[in-house]
Order: C-alpha cells, then sequence, then structure tokens
C-alpha cells in the first residue's frame, strides 16, 4: 500500500516543489493575501512580500499542513510574525486602492490603524474571517483568557476609533461583506 501512488505520502513525495507551491497558492493565496493588505494597512509591496514568505514557507512544510484550515490559520501566524514593528505606511490614495476592493471604507482602515499587530490580526482572523476559535489562538499565539482579553480589548479600541471617523467619509452599509462583518462587531460591542 506504501507504494500506491494514490495514497497521499506517495503523490506528496513524487510532487515537484513548483507544484505544491502552486497548489497552495491556488489555495491560499488570495485569501493570504487580503488578511496581509488588512494587517498592514494597505502596504500592498509588504503584503505581497509577506504572502509570499508565507506561502513559500507552508509549500515547504505541505506534508505538516494537509488541513487547509488549520495551514490557513499557520500561514496567517507566519505573517504575523514577520510583520516588521516599522514599515512605510501607504498614502492615502495608495491605501484606498489597495483596501478599497476588500470593502475596507476610512473607517474600517481607521479602527484597524489603532491596533496594534496582535490585536488587528485577532480582529482580522475572528471577526472579519470568522477563523475557528483555535485558528484564531494559532495566529496571535494567545489562548483561552489570554485570547479573550486580547479580543475584548481590540474591539474595544476599533471601536473608539471607528466612532471617530466622520460619516460623510464611511461607505455605504451595504457595500459589501467586510463591512457588514465590522459593523456588526461594532454594534456587539456596544451593546
Amino acid at each position: 500500500m506504501a507504494d500506491d501512488p494514490a495514497t497521499p505520502a506517495a503523490t506528496d513525495a513524487a510532487t515537484p516543489p513548483a507544484v505544491l507551491r502552486a497548489a497552495f497558492d491556488r489555495l491560499h493565496g488570495r485569501r493570504l493575501h487580503g488578511f496581509s493588505l488588512l494587517l498592514t494597512l494597505g502596504n500592498r509591496a509588504l503584503a505581497g512580500r509577506l504572502t509570499a514568505e508565507a506561502l513559500a514557507a507552508g509549500a515547504a512544510r505541505s506534508e505538516e499542513l494537509r488541513h487547509p484550515e488549520r495551514a490557513a490559520a499557520w500561514l496567517r501566524a507566519r505573517v504575523v510574525a514577520a510583520m516588521p514593528r516599522r514599515h512605510h505606511a501607504p498614502s492615502p490614495e495608495e491605501e484606498r486602492a489597495a483596501l478599497d476592493p476588500l470593502g475596507a471604507d476610512p473607517a474600517v482602515v481607521d479602527g484597524l490603524a489603532d491596533l496594534g499587530v496582535r490585536q488587528r490580526a485577532a480582529i482580522i482572523t475572528a471577526d472579519i474571517e470568522r477563523l475557528d476559535p483555535r485558528d484564531v489562538e494559532t495566529v496571535v499565539g494567545r489562548r483561552g483568557a489570554g485570547l479573550e482579553r486580547l479580543l475584548v480589548g481590540a474591539r474595544g479600541r476599533y471601536v473608539v476609533a471607528y466612532a471617530a471617523v466622520p460619516l460623510a467619509s464611511r461607505r455605504d452599509p451595504d457595500a459589501g461583506p467586510l463591512v457588514r462583518r465590522i459593523r456588526a462587531v461594532a454594534a456587539r460591542t456596544l451593546t
């Protein structure tokens, strides 16, 4: 049975690295890049580099990352860990061009910008992407009560920063799924 080419181990061993990388990219690339864009607040160059590095590392560990959801969390954790403390902030035009397609209006960006990297990653994975709590734990490196404290603090700071943005610069509430999810988080936090 071990020599059967249909078994996963035999298939992976025979699969060239470039094919594994392409499969990993297809499966995770788009959403991971969206996560990276939100995390970097629209810095396309940094988001692209962080995404590419995480995908390359994931393809190299494809045997260990068989479950797509657990792989998604592992990849995001790599992006968070590689996020530099200081980086070039995109111009407002660059930021808008990068984040508008994701549905992130100025209020969403200001809310996320007021958070630290781990808080931002927690909000993005828990409330925007709605990953399983185990996966959020993996992404931010906190478990149980520590994760809950991180999320409560992040949601509170996010709501204050979001609310400070004038209504005129906010996107139509029906503009997209990201805006609807974030507004739902804000509403839950305020109640």
